[in-house]
């Protein structure tokens, strides 16, 4: 009888590279942070998202790599590490595309829904699209296994 699914070494492959993926992730975003930091926060608010303002929609893009101080940053990197390992398991090549989506959604739901006058910036939208992702995934796919 063959068994079914992946087999041991392929799961150990995958979460490899889904480690190393969100390792990356973060080395980029705490590196963007200390260029961040040492110019007085000044990309978050060149580079985050100014709601309803229609010159800002490219920074959906860069807002999610942009965070206003030490504690934000803090407290976005374990969520973002736990929830992008667990989205990026199943391939590098989905992650990329659901995070694109995700970074694309979230962006444009806080430009939607900010008030004019503010400069959003973070990670945040980036941890719950990848929470959700990971519960529609399960709904779905409705077994224990990673």
């Amino acid at each position: 009888m063959e068994a079914k699914g992946p087999t041991a070494e392929i799961m150990i492959a995958e979460a490899r590279k889904a480690l190393w993926v969100m390792v990356g992730a973060l080395a980029v975003i705490w590196t963007i942070q200390i260029a961040n930091w040492a110019s007085g926060y000044t990309l978050s608010y060149e580079y985050g998202i100014q709601a309803w303002n229609p010159a800002s929609l490219p920074d959906i893009v860069s807002a999610p790599f942009l965070h206003w101080s030490w504690a934000h940053i803090e407290g976005n990197s374990g969520p973002l590490f736990i929830f992008g390992f667990l989205s990026a398991y199943r391939g590098v090549r989905k992650f990329l595309s659901v995070t694109g989506l995700i970074i694309l959604v979230s962006g444009l739901g806080a430009w939607f829904t900010a008030s004019p006058d503010a400069t959003g910036a973070g990670a945040s939208g980036v941890v719950f699209g990848y929470f959700g992702y990971i519960l529609v995934r399960g709904a779905f796919d409705r077994h224990l296994g990673l």
